[in-house]
């Protein structure tokens, strides 16, 4: 089980990565995937600022987790997902489902249910 969750914290990381990379690389490309609008320089330095900060952030704790043995450094990204997906289930709440928004809500649970199995079960 410990390499279940070695490989589910691998892959949050790696996701992760890409995404953060993404964002600062190629932020017009990252707001249209996730339906931003960006017609602003201040748009894009969100984008680049505040997305990749997340991604950043999820990206350098579960290395942290992984080859410094700090799985409590899963916290900090499980808890950005979990907020995440309360963010977007009060939305759905409030006004009702946007189309597209299965996508993310399923990748955000999944890489909260990976997280807390690694927080679990992580030495």
């Amino acid at each position: 089980m410990v390499w279940l969750a070695r490989i589910g914290v691998a892959l949050v990381g790696l996701f992760s990565a890409m995404m953060a990379m993404m964002a600062l690389v190629l932020p017009a490309r990252v707001a249209a995937t996730l339906g931003l609008v960006t017609d602003a320089g201040l748009g894009m330095n969100t984008v680049r600022a505040d997305i990749g900060a997340f991604f950043l952030l999820s990206f350098a704790c579960c290395v942290g987790a992984l080859f410094a043995g700090k799985r409590g450094w899963l916290l900090a990204p499980l808890a950005l997902f979990g907020f995440a997906v309360l963010g977007r289930i009060l939305d759905i709440l409030l006004l009702g489902p946007p189309e597209g928004i299965v996508q993310p809500v399923v990748v955000e649970l999944v890489a909260v249910a990976l997280l807390a199995l690694g927080l679990r079960k992580l030495p």
